[in-house]
C-alpha cells in the first residue's frame, strides 16, 4: 500500500499531466474535466430519504426522513458527441446538509457516478500509467503492451462503453467504497437507478446533443426519477476496497433502496445555465464523515478534483 509521501506523488504527477492534457483539449477558451468531458445538462432536482430504510443505513443524511435541494450534472466520460459509445457520468450535490464536512464548505454533500459499477483501472497507479499513455497518444499501447497488459482494463472499457438514448434511463455506480457511519463497520457502494414512468425509446433530435434533447423531452412529459440505493459489503475479499476494478456482486449483496431523486420539468438548457454548469465542480471529500470516501483512489482523487477544478475555473 502507498504511504502518504506516495499517494502525494501520485497526486503531484497526476495534476501536472492532467494540467497539460486539458490544456491542450480547451476549446473556445473553455478546459475541460479531465474525465466526464462534456456537459450533458445541469438540472435541479428533490433528493427525499425515505422512512423506512433498514436501521444500520440510517447515518448521515440517511439519518432521517426528510428532503434535500439537489443539483445533478450529467455528462458524457469522453465523447464530444452525444451519439458516440461512451461511459457516461452522474454528479449528484445537496444542499441544506448539515454537520462536519470531511473537505470543501459546510452544508453540501456530493456523490460522484458512472454508468457502468467498477473502473477500468484496479489502482491509481494503473491510472497514472493510463494518464502518461494519453498525455503521449499511446493509449492502445497501455492496453496491449506486451511487456505490462491491461486485458482487463480493456474488456471493462469495451464493456461499459454503450449508447444511450437519454441519461434518465441509466443506472449509475460510484465504482468505489464509502464509510456509512463514522465507526468502521459499515464499507458500502451506492447507485443510482431510474425509476421512471416514461422511458425514451428512440433518439430525440438524433446528433451529437441528442441526450440533452432527450432530457427535456421528458421532462416535458413529466418528471424524472431515480431511486438511490445503498450497497453494503458482506465479504472483504470478494468485495475489496482497494481494487476499484472489481464489481460488488449483487446477487450476494443487493442494493436497497433509501432515497428517491425526482427532477421536475425546467429551463436548462440555454447558454446561461450550460456555462455555469460547466463551471461547476465536485470532488467525493466534500462529505459528511458519515460517508467518507475509501481507499486510494479516492485518497488520490481528492486533491487531484480539487486542482483540476481550480485550473477549469482560473480567471
Amino acid at each position: 500500500m502507498e504511504n502518504d509521501t506516495n499517494i502525494e506523488q501520485l497526486v503531484d504527477e497526476f495534476s501536472r499531466r492532467i494540467e497539460a492534457i486539458t490544456l491542450a483539449e480547451a476549446e473556445n477558451n473553455i478546459i475541460p474535466r479531465f474525465n466526464q468531458l462534456k456537459t450533458i445538462a445541469c438540472v435541479d432536482a428533490e433528493f427525499r430519504v425515505h422512512d423506512d430504510i433498514p436501521d444500520e443505513f440510517k447515518q448521515g443524511i440517511f439519518a432521517q426522513p426528510r428532503s434535500y435541494p439537489a443539483k445533478l450534472r450529467f455528462a458524457n466520460a469522453t465523447q464530444r458527441d452525444d451519439s458516440k459509445k461512451d461511459l457516461r457520468g452522474l454528479s449528484i450535490r445537496l444542499s441544506d446538509v448539515k454537520g462536519r464536512v470531511l473537505w470543501g464548505e459546510p452544508g453540501f454533500q456530493d456523490f460522484i457516478l458512472n454508468s457502468y459499477p467498477a473502473l477500468f483501472v484496479a489502482t491509481p497507479k494503473d491510472f497514472l500509467a493510463f494518464t502518461r499513455a494519453r498525455q503521449e497518444d499511446k493509449k492502445l499501447w497501455f492496453f496491449l503492451n506486451p511487456l505490462a497488459p491491461h486485458l482487463k482494463s480493456l474488456w471493462i472499457v469495451f464493456k461499459a462503453s454503450k449508447k444511450h438514448l437519454s441519461p434518465l434511463d441509466i443506472r449509475f455506480w460510484s465504482t468505489v467504497p464509502f464509510r456509512l457511519g463514522e465507526s468502521d463497520e459499515q464499507v458500502v457502494k451506492y447507485s443510482v437507478i431510474p425509476c421512471s414512468g416514461h422511458r425514451t425509446e428512440q433518439a430525440v433530435e438524433p446528433g451529437e446533443n441528442q441526450l440533452r434533447a432527450a432530457i427535456k423531452a421528458h421532462l416535458q412529459q413529466g418528471p424524472a426519477s431515480f431511486h438511490f440505493a445503498i450497497q453494503k459489503q458482506s465479504d472483504p475479499f470478494s468485495m475489496p476496497i482497494e481494487d476499484a476494478s472489481v464489481v460488488w456482486d449483487e446477487d450476494v449483496s443487493p442494493f436497497q433502496t433509501v432515497a428517491t431523486i425526482t427532477i421536475e420539468n425546467q429551463d436548462f438548457d440555454n447558454p446561461e445555465s450550460l456555462a455555469a454548469c460547466e463551471r461547476c465542480s465536485f470532488n467525493p471529500w466534500q462529505s459528511l464523515a458519515a460517508h467518507e470516501p475509501l481507499g486510494r483512489m479516492n485518497r488520490v482523487r481528492r486533491e487531484v478534483y480539487a486542482r483540476a477544478a481550480a485550473l477549469r475555473n482560473k480567471e
